[in-house]
């Protein structure tokens, strides 16, 4: 799958938060290939979440457009703050 990323995202990418917690786009794309848990309560928007350290996942906002995985924004949550609404 083809992952392309909107200028919002590509501008998180650069800033101090996302490089301390060695969010790269490798990782992004680990997690959305291999997500722990996917929020689809708000289709065609997505979240897939997957494990960024011991305490904090990894939340990915994206959408799929023809053949082509867009990501919106992506966001560090502390453990189980997203995950819970998924998996209840």
């Amino acid at each position: 799958m083809r992952y392309v990323y909107t200028r919002h995202a590509e501008e998180k990418l650069r800033e101090t938060e996302p490089k301390r917690l060695h969010i790269t786009k490798k990782l992004i794309s680990k997690i959305l290939d291999t997500p722990d848990a996917i929020d689809m309560s708000d289709e065609p928007v997505r979240i897939a979440m997957g494990k960024l350290s011991s305490h904090h996942t990894l939340c990915i906002v994206y959408r799929y457009e023809e053949n082509v995985v867009r990501i919106i924004t992506f966001f560090p949550a502390r453990k189980g703050r997203y995950e819970s609404k998924v998996l209840s």
